[in-house]
């Protein structure tokens, strides 16, 4: 990561952008159910969460933000009659104050007076400027121009180049004739950035005849395109959580494409889609017996993101020289199945329509379906029509992929006697047998 000065520039940030970019840090630090209040109007807290750290169970966290200089014992005697309040029934507590400035003695020394006092039910732990910037740094977090922004050297485990090679040569095996022409295949692999954005959404919606819709949706994602930001439903069905993270190699890092959007632009988007994907009309039956139908939709509060991953997908490109023609192919895969980006080694050449049964031009190299495949009249190999030679016989014509067969089939006909010369001819076997059934008709 960069270490160039303001990329931690705590300063930038207002008052509202504080607390989310600590939410960041507490999501990249495996904090369950961040939630800033000031989104959700619960007044009193700043940030609400949930953890296990340190437990067998998962306990609440209130976190108190301070965006400035000095904090002193008042901020952590409030927060500490806080905890007390929201401990109720629970069996443990935690409290953060988190600023970007620094806390006096008088709140360090009662912070840990309070430690030792409720060790067993209630912790508070002091997170000051320092410290945020260690974590910061630690979970690839950067402020940059006021905003907070994720910054990533991560990757999916990358195939082998032995691997991708074989991709293009098994679709190569496939297509009739391709023994006949010489190819070459180049590989390259570069890095598309993705934002993985884990969700869970509680949300109903009421009328006067009860709950009419119902959305509980736990342990999902969604994932955007770190320059478009648009849904990637298909990236999203290749990588689940256990898919292997690895460094970028440092020979790609400077070649690779930054991440478009701040940590808060792309979980604004995250949870825009989260909502569309989720509304619905729903039609129902009042008390009057009248048919209604309401738009029911989750709102913000309902939906609950985790820790936000910023990762690059590796996308590797096979480049197929055959004789004149050059062939794509670009894939996303995670070793077990492979999501074709674009594949032109399986569309013929022509139409452009993907083809189950190719074919292949030995001369010009051209990929073709069926219906554009001519065949060579002697042993059925594969000719495009540019490339076909035409030969006439007594009324049809037929064709060769090559001079060689062309000339086999010129030696054959010579030697042919007329008898065989119309076997050959299909059009003149036609003829002959269409003339004899109207004189066998006219004679009876």
């Amino acid at each position: 990561m960069s270490n160039k000065k303001g990329y931690y520039n705590l300063d930038s940030l207002d008052g509202y952008e504080f607390e989310e970019f600590v939410a960041q840090i507490l999501r990249h630090n495996n904090y369950e159910d961040v939630v800033v209040t000031q989104r959700s109007n619960d007044k009193g807290k700043d940030i609400i969460a949930k953890s296990k750290k340190g437990k067998k169970f998962k306990y609440p966290v209130v976190v108190e933000c301070k965006h400035q200089k000095s904090v002193g014992r008042p901020v952590v005697q409030k927060l500490q009659g806080a905890l007390l309040h929201e401990l109720g029934d629970s069996q443990y507590i935690k409290g953060m104050i988190v600023t970007s400035g620094t806390f006096t003695k008088g709140a360090i020394e009662y912070t840990e007076e309070i430690n030792n006092m409720y060790s067993e039910t209630m912790e508070l732990e002091l997170i000051d400027g320092k410290e945020l910037i260690k974590r910061c740094k630690a979970s690839n977090i950067i402020v940059k121009n006021g905003k907070i922004q994720i910054n990533s050297d991560l990757t999916f485990e990358n195939i082998s180049e032995e691997e991708q090679f074989n991709y293009a040569l098994n679709n190569l095996k496939n297509i009739t004739g391709i023994e006949k022409v010489q190819y070459d295949i180049k590989c390259l692999r570069t890095y598309h950035p993705y934002f993985f954005v884990p969700y869970s959404v509680d949300s109903s919606t009421s009328t006067m005849v009860g709950c009419i819709y119902r959305v509980n949706e736990k342990n999902k994602k969604i994932v955007l395109d770190g320059v478009s930001g648009a849904a990637c439903e298909d990236i999203e069905m290749i990588y689940d959580e256990n898919s292997k993270l690895i460094k970028i190699p440092e020979n790609d890092l400077k070649d690779l494409k930054p991440f478009e959007f701040s940590q808060k632009e792309i979980e604004d988007k995250a949870i825009d889609l989260i909502i569309k994907k989720y509304t619905k009309i729903v039609y129902y039956t009042g008390k009057n017996n009248r048919p209604y139908n309401k738009k029911c939709y989750p709102f913000k509060k309902d939906i609950f993101l985790k820790k936000t991953s910023a990762i690059y997908s590796p996308t590797y490109h096979n480049t197929i020289n055959i004789n004149q023609n050059q062939y794509s192919q670009k894939i996303i895969t995670n070793k077990t199945s492979v999501l074709e980006l674009n594949n032109e080694l399986t569309c013929c050449k022509v139409c452009g329509e993907k083809a189950k049964n190719r074919y292949i031009c030995p001369v010009c190299g051209k990929i073709l379906c069926k219906k554009h495949t001519i065949f060579d009249y002697l042993d059925k190999s594969p000719v495009c029509q540019e490339h076909r030679i035409a030969q006439k016989l007594l009324l049809q014509n037929i064709y060769f992929s090559s001079p060689q067969s062309h000339y086999m089939f010129i030696e054959q006909w010579a030697n042919m006697n007329i008898f065989h010369k119309i076997i050959c001819d299909k059009y003149v076997s036609m003829l002959l047998l269409l003339l004899g059934v109207v004189i066998f008709s006219l004679i009876i």
